[in-house]
């Protein structure tokens, strides 16, 4: 372009400018009323605040979704008469109240004449007041809020002023005043209260009820205490231990009874300083005493020196007397700590020093213990420990139901080929049932029997504490030890019953307990279930044949298997 041309052009601007920029200016001012006017209708507008929300520029829809939900989580705050907390803060729910939004969202439409204001989109908010909420009162459903927190009596109590540690600081915690009201005022006022977002307040007059201890009480309760608390020092055997009085203060809990208020030492917060600074100043360690035992008799004892230890319970109780003003010296207290005991235990070899053995095992383990032995030749000892106790079975029981089940067998009323279950005849589910411990087929097989049928026939064979028909399936030791012992020397089934029977039990999985400890072969049937483990055995020794019925809640297998290791070591003796 030629210079003379753009010097025409600058020439008509000058000329022109007043008329272009008028121009200008109403086509700005034109597009802004079109971009305004082409806002959605059910929109807000932008920056628009309902009740301290935001919701500029949602749609009256999602607008009105948040301000709802807002309202369902509001706590409606119950004050009564003067008091400065809330005595309760239902929610709208809680009470029976209902609040909608929709109308008060619509009162802050933007409306088409600010529509036409060119800008009016950046401050039209600010000309707009939202309308109140829509509420809906359901009387019946604020009537039982009040009798669930209220009672029969509008009766609100007074809140003694106390004093509290906080941020190294005693401070005190002001009185509330309590009161009486009417009923008829409560249900009233939530019958009728409107609250918005940003106001929730409902106070309800009543006759006072004043504190007893009042703030000035609580805050000369405080400064007696922190001046005491500034020469804190406790003798720990020749030694003094000085606290710290932000230590010490922490320690406190205050309480606040209408006879006065009241600091005590709280066991928690002090025991870490009692055990890092005053016990190992009193503490003296126990000596041992040793003690020989035959059977069941002391044969000898050597007693070891008693030692000393810190009685926290003591010392904060001398504390607690001191902050109450007694007169009392602030000394830790101690407590005697008994010899440790150290059992060398011997037993003779009879059925005195079996149970002897068996009990004082059973009561140095932990667990709850039934145990019954018994050897079927030789020396033929007996012993038990709790043999009587009755335990639920867990798998044990199918021992019995395999004698049932043998006893069918021998009647010709069941056969080795009858289908029991899952594809399974009775001699693999019978071999299943024992060597495995399977469960369907036991089931399957007690349903066949019947509860009664099969405790009745387990107690003909002499088991008398054990029964089908109670809460749970139940046995003891000397039960079980008397099944197995009948077993072994055929006194409960033929020949082929017995074998087949007790060859199951040699082929049993589970030998974690009594065949871990036993030297011999050992055919057994465990049981286990939570915490109970049950082991019930025939033990074939080169000594001879035992048996032995462990049954145990809260022990282990290795505890099971360690006892009979003791066993077998007395038997060779």
């Amino acid at each position: 372009m030629s210079r003379q041309r753009l010097t025409m052009i600058g020439g008509y601007l000058r000329q022109h400018w007043r008329r272009l920029g008028s121009y200008g200016l109403g086509v700005i001012v034109g597009l802004l009323v079109i971009v305004q006017l082409s806002l959605p209708w059910n929109n807000l507008p932008l920056y628009a605040v309902i009740d301290g929300r935001d919701v500029g520029g949602k749609s009256f829809d999602d607008a009105a979704k948040d301000l709802d939900a807002s309202y369902k989580k509001l706590p409606i705050k119950l004050y009564f008469g003067d008091g400065k907390e809330p005595y309760r803060q239902p929610h709208p729910s809680d009470i029976g109240l209902k609040v909608a939004t929709k109308q008060q969202v619509e009162s802050m439409a933007y409306p088409l004449w600010l529509r036409l204001i060119p800008t009016s989109v950046w401050w039209a908010h600010s000309t707009l007041t939202p309308a109140e909420p829509t509420y809906s009162h359901d009387l019946d459903k604020a009537k039982s809020y009040i009798e669930k927190e209220l009672g029969e009596s509008c009766d609100v109590q007074p809140k003694n002023a106390t004093v509290k540690y906080e941020k190294s600081t005693l401070k005190v915690v002001p009185a509330s005043d309590g009161g009486t009201c009417k009923l008829e005022d409560v249900e009233k006022m939530l019958g009728k209260v409107t609250p918005r977002l940003n106001e929730s307040d409902v106070r309800i007059a009543m006759n006072p009820r004043p504190a007893i201890i009042r703030d000035e009480q609580a805050r000369e309760f405080a400064d007696m205490i922190r001046k005491k608390s500034t020469d804190v020092a406790i003798k720990a055997g020749s030694e003094l231990v000085e606290v710290p009085q932000a230590t010490f203060l922490g320690w406190l809990e205050f309480q606040a009874p209408d006879s006065g208020l009241v600091a005590v030492v709280n066991t928690d917060k002090s025991s870490e300083f009692f055990t890092k600074q005053l016990a190992p100043k009193v503490t003296t360690t126990a000596g041992t005493s040793r003690v020989t035992t035959l059977d069941f008799t002391e044969i000898s004892r050597a007693n070891g020196a008693p030692g000393q230890a810190l009685d926290g319970a003591a010392t904060i109780e001398r504390l607690n007397s001191w902050l109450a003003g007694d007169d009392v010296e602030l000394v830790a207290g101690v407590r005697a700590v008994e010899p440790k005991v150290v059992y060398t235990r011997t037993y003779t070899s009879t059925d005195t020093g079996m149970s002897a053995l068996l009990a004082q095992f059973a009561q140095a383990h932990p667990g709850t213990f039934g145990i019954s032995f018994a050897e079927l030749d030789g020396k033929r000892r007996y012993a038990m420990y709790q043999g009587n106790k009755v335990f639920r079975t867990a798998s044990t029981y199918k021992l019995f139901v395999a004698y049932s089940t043998l006893k069918r067998v021998e009647a010709g009323q069941w056969h080795w080929s009858d289908q029991v279950q899952g594809g399974r005849d009775l001699a693999k589910c019978f071999d299943d049932m024992i060597v495995k411990s399977d469960n369907p087929c036991a089931e399957t097989l007690l349903g066949k029997i019947g509860f009664r049928t099969i405790t009745n026939e387990i107690k003909s064979a002499g088991l008398q504490n054990s029964s089908f028909l109670n809460d749970f399936i139940e046995t003891t030791a000397s039960d079980q030890t008397t099944f197995v012992g009948a077993l072994q020397s055929g006194q409960l089934l033929n020949p082929d019953s017995t074998n087949r029977l007790i060859s199951a039990m040699k082929r049993n999985i589970y030998r974690s307990g009594i065949p871990s400890g036993a030297n011999g072969t050992v055919a057994d049937k465990v049981g286990f279930l939570n915490g109970l483990l049950h082991d019930t055995a025939i033990v074939y020794t080169s000594s001879g044949t035992y048996v032995l019925s462990i049954m145990s809640d809260g022990s282990s297998w290795g505890t099971i298997a360690e006892l009979t290791r003791e066993i077998e070591k007395l038997r060779s003796q």
